[in-house]
């Protein structure tokens, strides 16, 4: 009898241990499929509500993405973009030229100053000498009236206007170092960018723009300081981006993507996602407003990155739905490029 007991619970154990085994098996199976299925919807962009929710806060594949795409900074097709919105090859012929061009202006001058002095010296001898004396006194006379005046009025400029002392001059002139915050609601998909007020905080709203941040949360909130720019720059995927901005790691602000690196070969379907999630991660944004914020907002910029139901004080703006049978779909309508096939159907209208 007592070793029937006994059997029967080395049975009921054993079951008890298999049935653990069984649920973890299960459950461990179950979170590998949805892994992979999220993993699958991400890269193709596929929009399912409910894997944002079971992502949470800040997306899985957040920190996959951003390693995938860092691996494109040393992409040959890439173009970087100073903050003159000038390549730098652009700025190094344009100091070239310059340079060249201030050596010619200061030979020319020597060569210049060198033939004035000989004829004036030949005038001077041919005169008579003391009108040539009198001259000279008259011209070291109002030389000397000329540079006391010159003095007061540079002692005069020199000195704080409006009764600002010099420290605050400086201080002003730190704080227009960053004209512009930038706050992107992820949840709304918009951007709403500051400027400072009277007491210097990012409190006035400027200018308001459409967005797309990435799917089931990819793209981190927090706070960032924007740094390198792309007049060009490869992306994740086997597309490009026009006037890219980094914002934290892989993370960008760049144009709606492109087949390739030709600003008439618009993803037409990603454009027209705009206003929703739809990237892996980085902030896409229309042409003209991924211009703006590499051509407008410095290096240390900062970014917000929060959630909110309420999209800002601006409102969220509206994006234009491309056709896909339009002869310009190509081409993304904002772009200021005079060969944008856009801007004469608008002007046909």
């Amino acid at each position: 009898m007592k070793r029937e007991q006994k059997t029967d619970n080395d049975i009921k154990r054993i079951m008890k241990g298999r049935a653990a085994r069984t649920l973890a098996a299960a459950v461990s199976v179950f979170l590998c499929i949805l892994t992979l299925f999220e993993y699958t919807a991400l890269r193709m962009e596929w929009d399912v509500p409910a894997l944002a929710v079971i992502s949470g806060g800040d997306g899985f594949w957040s920190g996959v993405y951003q390693k995938e795409e860092l691996a494109f900074d040393d992409s040959t097709e890439n173009i970087l973009l100073g903050d003159e919105g000038e390549t730098p090859e652009d700025g190094n012929r344009q100091r070239d030229d310059v340079t060249q061009g201030g050596a010619e202006a200061s030979d020319a001058g020597k060569a210049q100053d060198g033939g004035t002095g000989a004829e004036t010296s030949d005038v001077g001898r041919a005169q008579d000498g003391g009108t040539g004396a009198d001259t000279r006194e008259e011209k070291m006379s109002e030389g000397t009236e000329a540079d006391s005046g010159t003095g007061e009025n540079a002692q005069e400029s020199d000195a704080p206007q409006d009764g600002k002392e010099a420290s605050d001059v400086g201080e002003t002139k730190e704080e227009l170092e960053f004209p512009y915050y930038i706050r992107i609601n992820r949840r709304q998909n918009c951007i709403t960018v500051y400027t400072p007020d009277e007491d210097g905080e990012y409190t006035v709203p400027y200018k308001a723009m459409i967005c797309s941040t990435g799917l089931y949360n990819a793209t981190p909130r927090g706070t960032y300081q924007i740094s390198t720019k792309y007049l060009w720059r490869e992306l994740y995927g086997g597309v490009y981006g026009q006037y890219a901005t980094r914002i934290h790691g892989g993370v960008l602000f760049h144009s709606v993507p492109y087949y390739s690196r030709s600003k008439n070969s618009l993803c037409t379907d990603k454009y027209n996602k705009l206003g929703q999630q739809a990237s892996m991660g980085c902030v896409r944004l229309t042409v003209e407003d991924a211009k703006w914020i590499a051509e407008n907002c410095p290096e240390g910029t900062t970014v917000e990155i929060y959630d909110d139901d309420d999209p800002g004080p601006l409102g969220k703006p509206e994006a234009m739905k491309i056709d896909s049978d339009n002869p310009n779909r190509g081409w993304d309508p904002t772009d200021p490029d005079e060969d944008n096939p856009w801007h004469e159907a608008s002007q046909d209208e």
